[in-house]
């Protein structure tokens, strides 16, 4: 026998964004009415879950939860839960599921992975649940109600028997606040039960016959309880006292109810004749509107549950073994949708390709328009109707360049609502350009500020140009400077301060039919370096030159100062005249601290002859290669008695 679980749970969460929906009158079921086959032997609950889109189904007899999504598509299967049957969406987001044959609760994630179960340490076997009182309820197979309770270790997780009051067979279960009310499906003349289950033993508030109940179920706010069973029987009840506040005509053999959040009320009715699923608005003791299961068959016993925020109407109905998902239509609009995916650009005389897929529940066959646009006017292309699988193609060779836009619209009817796209792409011929930037292999003075121009040629669209400066060492990164778009010459300028041989960068990004570009210029750059003399007692002129004089008990100490970098040392030169010309005497390598060198010339000096010094730095004898050799001006002196 099938057991259904209603769950205040599920209408609650179905407040949160639910719209209401007018109905017309009673007529021949909807064209959006769709049914799609299920992978079950049997039918235990079903389960919409509206945060993450996704419908639970247990079965029994194969001892598996599918998960589906609200087209049918299964997501993912869940097994090995012998005898599966309730299932409740409980306030915390998760998904549980009663499983008889392990004596368990399993709960699902919100993706539909299994995250715990929760077991019994007796003969306990859980098949309904409900949500009540801050607490998790279950129907046992025996007939008894039990309590779900995370214990230790040492503590068994479900409870059975927390109530005197018993059903022949596990009794079907719905919540709202503190409230369970609860029926024995299998009975004729069974008493209606709710329970307060405010405190952890639940207590009878009321019990009355209402006729054979098959289903029931909370309204979104608890006032009223829903209850469906044969003969016509179809009611709204006050949980006070469960008195009739409300019948419906809902036809024989009434065997699953589903709410709305707005009340709109959905009765099943089992048997394969007539329509299997009725529809009430709020106030409303007459249908207005009616469905029947798509395939022939019959809906099953509890097998309905409302999309949550949505129009639509899930169902379970089976025919000899097969089994299906009715998805009953609304006839408000339902909301469509298309994508369309086209190229970003096409090189001409090159093919594109042109894909458009119809979102859920878009029927095969409904009317589409699709329109090709371009500078020699407009055409209708590709298929006129919805395809079978929603999915279309086209291939387009354009023979002229400038803009191509395709345009999808889809009418909609009296069951769908209107939807539409537009994409566009550029056709055109690939082309290279030019870009150059100037004072490739020049030379600066540290500290210069340089402007470097760059040219771009012809392009189809994008005038952008980037000046990028990278300074030679691994210390400083490159960097932009300028980002600007041409002038009408194709002149972009940037200006850098240079401080180390650099190289410089013009890019040029490309667009749709023009080459990237990238032009480069390394400009090598001196260092700022010189020498000081120090010890002498005066200067002056020998001939047109200025010399220090300095005693020849003095040593003269000679002090570099170059532009600083790690490692970085300086050659210290002195060079000596000889009556004809100067030639070299000493030299030296120092290393620099904070961009100074420190070096002394002793021993014994000679009266009258001329000397000069000068630093220098070399590239790649220094201590690095970030600069351009660099040779210091000289310093000239001699020494007196």
């Amino acid at each position: 026998m099938s057991h259904r679980i209603t769950r205040a749970a599920l209408s609650a969460a179905l407040v949160a964004g639910s719209t209401a929906f007018a109905l017309s009158a009673p007529g021949p079921a909807s064209a959006v009415d769709l049914k799609v086959a299920l992978p079950l032997t049997s039918f235990g609950d079903i389960l919409a879950d509206g945060a993450n889109k996704r419908i639970y189904i247990t079965d029994p007899a194969a001892g598996k939860v599918i998960i589906t999504d609200y087209a049918g598509r299964v997501l993912s299967t869940a097994t090995g839960l012998t005898g599966v049957s309730g299932l409740l969406l409980a306030k915390d987001g998760d998904v549980y599921a009663a499983v008889p044959g392990l004596k368990a609760i399993t709960a699902f994630n919100e993706v539909g992975t299994r995250i715990a179960t929760y077991e019994a340490s007796t003969d306990v076997r859980p098949v309904t649940l409900a949500e009540a009182g801050g607490k998790l309820w279950f129907g046992e197979a025996d007939g008894g109600l039990g309590r779900l309770q995370r214990g230790g270790d040492d503590e068994p997780d479900l409870i059975p028997d927390v109530t005197t009051t018993t059903f022949d067979e596990a009794p079907a279960l719905s919540s709202a606040g503190n409230l369970i009310a609860a029926v024995d499906p299998s009975v004729t003349t069974a008493d209606v039960t709710v329970f307060d289950a405010s405190t952890a033993t639940p207590s009878v508030a009321v019990a009355k016959s209402l006729g054979r109940t098959r289903d029931l179920v909370f309204d979104a706010d608890g006032s009223r309880l829903l209850v469906a069973g044969p003969q016509s029987l179809a009611r709204a009840v006050k949980p006070a006292d469960l008195t009739t506040v409300q019948s419906y005509s809902a036809g024989v053999d009434g065997n699953a109810v589903a709410v709305k959040a707005d009340g709109t009320l959905a009765v099943g009715i089992g048997g394969t004749a007539g329509k299997a699923v009725s529809v009430f608005t709020p106030g409303s003791a007459t249908p207005t509107k009616q469905f029947t299961v798509q395939g022939g068959g019959s809906l099953q016993s509890g097998g309905l549950v409302w999309e949550p925020g949505g129009p639509r109407l899930f169902g379970v109905s089976s025919s000899g073994s097969s089994y299906t998902l009715q998805i009953f239509g609304d006839p408000s609009k339902l909301a469509t949708s298309v994508q369309l995916t086209v190229p970003a650009k096409v090189e001409l005389g090159r093919t594109a390709t042109i894909t458009g897929v119809f979102g859920a529940p878009v029927p095969a066959g409904l009317p589409v328009v699709i329109t090709r646009k371009d500078s020699a006017g407009s055409r209708r292309v590709g298929p006129q109707t919805v395809p079978a699988n929603g999915r279309f193609s086209i291939s387009d060779k354009p023979a002229r360049s400038g803009t191509v836009s395709y345009t999808v619209a889809l009418a909609g009817n009296a069951d769908y609502s209107p939807a539409n796209a537009t994409k566009s792409f550029q056709v055109g011929t690939i082309k290279a350009t030019t870009l150059t930037l100037d004072r490739n292999g020049s030379t600066f003075a540290a500290g210069s500020t340089v402007t470097f121009t760059a040219k771009l040629g012809a392009t189809s669209s994008n005038r952008s140009v980037e000046i990028w400066a990278d300074p030679y060492g691994s210390d400083q990164p490159n960097r932009l400077v300028r980002k600007a778009t041409a002038n009408s010459k194709g002149v972009v300028t940037a200006a850098f301060k240079l401080t180390r041989t650099t190289t410089m960068s013009a890019i040029f990004r490309g667009d749709n039919f023009t080459s990237a570009r990238t032009a480069r210029s390394t400009v090598a750059t001196k260092v700022s370096v010189s020498v000081a003399l120090d010890r002498h007692y005066g200067t002056g002129n020998i001939g047109s030159v200025s010399y220090h004089f300095l005693r020849s008990t003095v040593d003269p100490r000679f002090i570099t100062s170059m532009s600083p970098y790690p490692g970085r040392s300086a050659l210290l030169e002195i060079q000596y005249h000889d009556g004809k010309q100067w030639r070299p005497w000493k030299s030296a390598w120092s290393r620099l601290t904070d961009g100074k060198a420190y070096n002394e010339l002793t021993g014994t000096h000679t009266v009258g002859l001329k000397y000069r010094v000068r630093a220098s730095y070399m590239y790649g004898k220094s201590g690095d290669t970030v600069n351009t050799t660099t040779y210091g001006a000289y310093k000239y002196f001699t020494f007196t008695r």
